[in-house]
């Protein structure tokens, strides 16, 4: 391989990260539409801390709800019991 060859691909890799963060840069940016209420934007439903709209400790909060929501059930076949 020569310079030219290594050149090109190096300028082509951080050209393709340089679109990839402008793109992510963007798209943070934007304002929602006026009237646009999504509901993922409520976490209820999801566990996932690279969220931007996650709270940090959401896993854990998560986690505990299900493990009291075990504990009230009424033991019976397959109830977990700590």
């Amino acid at each position: 391989m020569n310079f030219t060859s290594i050149l090109t691909m190096t300028l082509l890799v951080f050209g393709l990260i340089f679109f990839y963060a402008i793109g992510i840069y963007l798209n943070k940016k934007t304002p929602l539409p006026s009237g646009c209420d999504l509901p993922s934007l409520k976490c209820e439903h999801c566990t996932s801390t690279s969220c931007s709209y996650s709270e940090p400790n959401r896993v854990e909060q998560i986690k505990t709800e299900i493990k009291n929501s075990l504990k009230n059930k009424n033991s019976g076949e397959g109830a977990i019991n700590e």
